[in-house]
């Protein structure tokens, strides 16, 4: 499950290639696509922080996609209508459950952009901590 996070953070550009690197490696004929890619809404559940009250927001826009590479099964799920990455992340699903060197290759790829995630990350808390307001100084 962690890769859905990691993918989710990256972009759509970083994501398609992962997916083009695990084409290269598997031939076309053996990706089977099974559902999708399909635009669906998802109700978007908020707990609230004082009650711990689980209420309904809304709804959000997604695209899935289901394949089969190589007999494993693969399921990208992201928000909005994009077709091209849902199945992106279908392909790096269903490649990571396979133990070959693709997988591994796969594995120290996802773990470099966690890392660039993360860095992003930080500067974006540290650029907007620049802009706090210290109300007891007022």
């Amino acid at each position: 499950m962690e890769h859905y996070r990691i993918l989710a953070c990256c972009s759509e550009e970083q994501v398609c290639q992962l997916a083009e690197q695990i084409l290269q490696y598997y031939p076309a004929s053996e990706v089977k696509l099974l559902a999708g890619p399909q635009v669906g809404l998802v109700m978007l559940r908020v707990r609230e922080s004082v009650a711990e009250s689980v209420f309904n927001a809304g709804e959000a826009l997604v695209t899935e996609v289901k394949l089969e590479l190589d007999g494993q099964f693969g399921f990208g799920m992201v928000i909005g209508d994009s077709p091209r990455r849902a199945m992106a992340v279908a392909l790096v699903d269903a490649a990571l459950r396979n133990t070959d060197a693709c997988s591994a290759q796969l594995r120290i790829r996802l773990a470099e952009l966690a890392q660039a995630v993360e860095q992003q990350h930080r500067q974006m808390q540290a650029l907007s901590a620049t802009t706090k307001v210290e109300f007891e100084r007022m």
